[in-house]
C-alpha cells in the first residue's frame, strides 16, 4: 500500500464533509429568501410618490419681505399620509417671488382637507404685491385607492348671495363698514343633525357660464340646512357686485 493511500481519508469521510456543506449552504439559503424578507422587499417595491390636492385659502403681508400663506391639502387616499410640500407666491411678472419646501408631520386622515399655514420670504421685500400661488404636495405611499365619499341628496337650492343693497344705511347715509359682496347657495341635504361632510357648489350665469366654483367642510344644522364647519371654513365667495348679479343658478354636490 502507498503512502498516498495510508494518509487519504476514506470515502466516506469525504460524503460527510459534502453532506454537512449542502445543509449550511441550504440554511443561508433559507435565511436569506425568508417570508419576512420577501414581504419587506415587497413593501419597498410597492412604495410609491403620489401628488394630493392643494388649494389656495389666503394670504397676508407679515412685514415687507415676509407673507403669511394659508393652504388646504386633501387627502383623497384611503391612509394617513405626512406630505412633504413646496409653496410659492409671486406677481405676475415674476420681479418679487419666494418659495420653500414644508414636511407636514402631523398626519392627515384619509378624506380629511387639512389646512395649514406658512411663511416665506419675499424678494426685493415685495410681500405686497405678490398675488399668484402655485403649491404641490406629495407623499410616499404604498395607497393606491381612493376616498371619494358618498353623495348625499341634495334640495332645497336657494341663492343666498348679499350685497351693499341690502344694507340700512346708517344715521349718516352711509355702509356700515362691514358692508361687502359675497355669493353662494343654501340648501339641505338627507343626513341628520351634526353631519360633517364635504360639499363643492358651482354657480352659473343666465347663458351657462361657470361663474365660480367653491368647496368647503360643511356641517348640518337641525332642520338639514348645511353651513360650513370650522373657524376658517367659509361657505361663500367674497367678490364684486357685477359678479354676484351675474349668478342665476347653482349646481351643490356633497359627500361624506
Amino acid at each position: 500500500m502507498s503512502k498516498d493511500s495510508l494518509s487519504s481519508n476514506p470515502w466516506y469521510f469525504k460524503k460527510r464533509y459534502i453532506a454537512l456543506l449542502i445543509i449550511i449552504l441550504y440554511f443561508i439559503s433559507t435565511l436569506t429568501n425568508s417570508p419576512d424578507n420577501s414581504i419587506e422587499t415587497s413593501k419597498q417595491k410597492s412604495t410609491q410618490t403620489r401628488s394630493y390636492e392643494v388649494k389656495y385659502l389666503s394670504h397676508a403681508d407679515i412685514n415687507p419681505a415676509t407673507v403669511s400663506v394659508r393652504f388646504g391639502i386633501k387627502n383623497d387616499g384611503t391612509q394617513p399620509i405626512t406630505p412633504t410640500c413646496k409653496i410659492k407666491m409671486s406677481d405676475s411678472s415674476g420681479t418679487y417671488s419666494g418659495y420653500d419646501f414644508f414636511d407636514i408631520t402631523d398626519p392627515i386622515e384619509a378624506g380629511v382637507t387639512k389646512q395649514v399655514v406658512v411663511q416665506l420670504t419675499i424678494t426685493n421685500e415685495g410681500s405686497a404685491y405678490v398675488d399668484k400661488f402655485t403649491g404641490s404636495c406629495t407623499a410616499k405611499t404604498s395607497d393606491t385607492g381612493t376616498s371619494a365619499g358618498k353623495e348625499v341628496i341634495v334640495s332645497d337650492i336657494e341663492d343666498a348671495s348679499w350685497g351693499d343693497e341690502q344694507y340700512e344705511l346708517d344715521q349718516n347715509k352711509e355702509f356700515p363698514e362691514d358692508a361687502g359682496f359675497w355669493y353662494g347657495p343654501s340648501f339641505k341635504v338627507n343626513q341628520p343633525f351634526m353631519t360633517q361632510m364635504n360639499c363643492t357648489w358651482t354657480a352659473f350665469d343666465k347663458n351657462g357660464n361657470v361663474v365660480g366654483t367653491h368647496s368647503y367642510r360643511a356641517n348640518t344644522l337641525n332642520d338639514g340646512s348645511v353651513t360650513s364647519y370650522g373657524p376658517d371654513e367659509k361657505w361663500y365667495i367674497d367678490s364684486t357686485e357685477r359678479i354676484v348679479k351675474s349668478v342665476e343658478t347653482y349646481d351643490v354636490k356633497c359627500t361624506l
